[in-house]
């Protein structure tokens, strides 16, 4: 059962205040919040304890089968010791191979973490459903750069063919004579100069489109390609906890 407060905080099973969205982008939220906090107990007194923040994204990727609270997500409190000691909790354990995800649910967290630390008040903030996706990383032998350049020479035929199929269809060969006869420039036609210098243009704007070159960014702004990998890489983690986050 989930009861909303009027702070924009939820208060769900475990005693745990589940904070909305926006929440984990206020900093006066958390700071505010931060510290210790009074809890009724058994015999009717008042014990000190710990706030305890989770910031939870949709999906981490992990490179070892036992993964560990700080291996997917932040915790934050007071007390740094306590910080480092549920970092090292055990969250879930891989034993299928080389790959593997889990869809888990942020308030079976919670239960680990009080489990060790019962009177703790923790807050999540984030997502409610994570996956946690396993890949083994793999030795760069001779195999890999046998696929790397496999794929180099595919992408460099496809995209050669490509640019030849469009520039035949519009006919860039009439379009550059044409333009030489306009310019009163047909002298330099067996010079190749506009080929050469159209064949840069196009070089160059692809570099900055897609913003890479030599494997070195031009600039800190994603590049189109990384915002669409972005949008395909969130959709599919969404319907992976669809699918998954109720088995």
């Amino acid at each position: 059962m989930l009861n909303e407060n009027s702070d924009g905080t939820v208060l769900c099973r475990y005693g745990v205040r589940w904070a909305r969205a926006g929440c984990c982008r206020n900093k006066s939220f958390m700071n505010n919040s931060a510290g210790m906090y009074n809890t009724n107990t058994s015999n009717g007194g008042f014990v000190m304890s710990e706030k305890i923040y989770l910031k939870i994204d949709q999906k981490r990727y992990v490179k070892k089968p036992k993964v560990t609270i700080g291996d997917v997500m932040t915790v934050y409190c007071s007390d740094k010791d306590m910080i480092e000691k549920i970092g090292h909790i055990t969250l879930v354990e891989f034993t299928l191979g080389k790959y593997d995800r889990k869809v888990l649910d942020a308030l079976d967290v919670v239960g680990i973490i009080q489990k060790e630390y019962p009177d703790a008040d923790i807050e999540c903030l984030g997502e409610c459903d994570f996956v946690v996706e396993y890949k083994k990383p793999e030795k760069e032998g001779t195999v890999h750069w046998i696929k790397v350049a496999v794929i180099c020479f595919i992408t460099m035929v496809g995209s050669g063919y490509g640019i030849i199929a469009y520039n035949n269809d519009v006919s860039t060969t009439d379009i550059f004579d044409r333009v030489y006869e306009l310019l009163g420039a047909s002298a330099y036609k067996a010079t190749n100069a506009m080929e050469i210098a159209y064949a840069v243009g196009l070089f160059i704007g692809i570099v900055i489109f897609y913003d890479h070159f030599a494997g070195q960014k031009l600039s800190k702004a994603p590049t189109p390609l990384e915002v669409e990998m972005d949008k395909y890489d969130k959709d599919i983690s969404e319907s992976v906890i669809d699918r998954e986050g109720g088995k």
